[in-house]
């Protein structure tokens, strides 16, 4: 993984950190988080928020299952 650093205001940095304790996120992976499902939300922006964060919840839980294709 590529590391570049960036300004970010406080402000931002702080509810980061905040929001990083609250969901047992590290500041990092909660700004990745707010990015991906930012994204997201602009890409299918007929979709309400809590069905994009399932989405992501689900895709992410079915993609640490391995998976066969018996016929």
């Amino acid at each position: 993984m590529a590391h570049k650093s960036v300004k970010l205001s406080e402000s931002l940095v702080e509810l980061a950190i905040s929001d990083a304790e609250n969901a047992m996120r590290s500041t990092p992976m909660q700004i990745e988080y707010y990015y991906r499902l930012g994204r997201l939300a602009e890409q299918y922006d007929d979709l309400p928020i809590s069905m994009i964060k399932s989405l992501m919840t689900s895709t992410k839980e079915k993609a640490d299952i391995p998976f066969s294709f018996d016929r």
